[in-house]
């Protein structure tokens, strides 16, 4: 590994020692920045940082890493294989790497002959050096906890574990988990059906094309936002707006939720209606008894209410200081404040009221950054241009 990276890696490792609390024994601590993070090791002695995914069947690996890496740069056989996935550009041809490779996750060894390289960091950031699906952790009950933050694979689930879970009405296709849950859009439509679970996913709920056109939204207030990258299905559009209700176990009320503009893709015509992120599943610790097709939930004390909150900003970013001077705008509200002002997909924020991005660590970050009124973003444009931007941070788009 190069020093920048292991550095990285070390940072990443103590950042969940030092926030994981006391936890069971074998369990895998993770660091929850709307996705799950967890620390691995790659061939014995790579230590890598990956998010799981249970929208993912194997393990994945960012391009950028490989670029970056001395692992990268092992003899590794490679091929190409055709792949798709959330954005509109369908499937892709992407490098695929046809060496055995084995992970292990805490106590969990994992072995993939075919690994996919995809853009990874472009959409998450710096801290993803790759994506591991069910594949590695289904062969169990997996616990996964969000209150102590961490996944813990069982031998047998015993009633002791399960106090104070409900079952659900869960369906297993593929390795992946679908479950029959009741959205309330308002007071004259609801939508109902199987939502997919989704780890993988850190917003809300994000319904599929297919329900979209079903809906009627005329009155209510939206707002789309484009996103350059969407995984290897490219990029994408989707409609974000309020809904009265959702019904998880307990009813969440007033949910800020988006729906795809997609016509390919995993987010356009699939059998189930939407799929279900971190932002609502955090409030709930989780059993995924994949041997037995069943899946438990329950309750916890997140008093967290991001699900209630759009962006106050209107666009999004991707720290990419790996391998640029700062953070890459990746999303953008139409005719939100960010638009307005200049800011355009792919400028490069250098630093935010004086302070240089490189200076903010990924611990504030994930605390939020508390900007408020009027912020100034000293921008580098495509062009090589420097360009300074105030924002008046306000009110949220929705």
């Amino acid at each position: 590994m190069k020093p920048i990276l292991s550095l990285l890696l070390i940072a990443i490792a103590g950042l969940l020692q030092a926030t994981a609390k006391e936890v069971p024994q074998n369990a895998i601590p993770f660091i929850l920045d709307s996705h799950v993070y967890i620390q691995a090791t790659v061939c014995d002695t790579v230590p890598m940082s990956l998010i799981y995914d249970t929208g993912a069947d194997r393990l994945y690996l960012d391009k950028d890493y490989m670029e970056l890496s001395d692992f990268g740069k092992l003899p590794l056989k490679k091929g190409k294989a055709r792949m798709g996935g959330a954005g509109n550009n369908g499937v892709q041809t992407v490098p695929i790497i046809i060496d055995p490779i084995p992970v292990r996750i805490g106590d969990v060894l994992y072995k993939d002959n075919i690994t996919p390289i995809i853009n990874l960091r472009e959409i998450l950031g710096r801290h993803t050096d790759g994506m591991i699906g069910n594949n590695a952790v289904f062969g169990k009950p997996l616990i996964i906890n969000y209150t102590e933050g961490y996944l813990l694979p069982v031998d047998a689930l015993t009633s002791e574990m399960l106090n104070g879970f409900t079952k659900l009405p869960a369906q297993f296709n593929d390795n992946r988990i679908d479950i029959e849950l009741e959205l309330k859009i308002d007071s004259v439509q609801t939508v109902k059906g199987n939502f997919r679970l989704d780890l993988g996913c850190g917003s809300t709920i994000i319904l599929t094309n297919e329900t979209l056109k079903k809906l009627n939204l005329q009155g209510k207030q939206t707002a789309d936002c484009y996103y350059s990258n969407m995984g290897v299905g490219g990029d994408g559009t989707d409609v974000n707006f309020r809904a009265d209700a959702f019904r998880f176990l307990d009813e969440l009320n007033n949910i800020v939720i988006s729906a795809s503009y997609n016509t390919e893709g995993s987010l356009s015509t699939r059998p189930h209606v939407g799929i279900i992120g971190n932002e609502i599943l955090r409030h709930y610790d989780l059993i995924i008894d994949a041997p037995n097709e069943v899946v438990y939930a329950r309750r916890n004390n997140d008093t967290n209410t991001d699900y209630q909150h759009s962006s106050k900003a209107q666009f999004g970013y991707v720290d990419r200081t790996d391998i640029s001077d700062g953070w890459i705008v990746s999303s953008l509200y139409d005719k939100g404040i960010a638009q307005a002002a200049g800011i355009e997909i792919e400028d490069i924020i250098i630093s935010i009221n004086g302070r240089p991005v490189k200076e903010i660590s990924w611990e504030e970050q994930r605390n939020g950054l508390g900007l408020n009124g009027p912020t100034k973003y000293v921008v580098k444009k495509a062009n090589g241009e420097i360009r300074t931007y105030v924002l008046n941070i306000d009110k949220e788009i929705i």
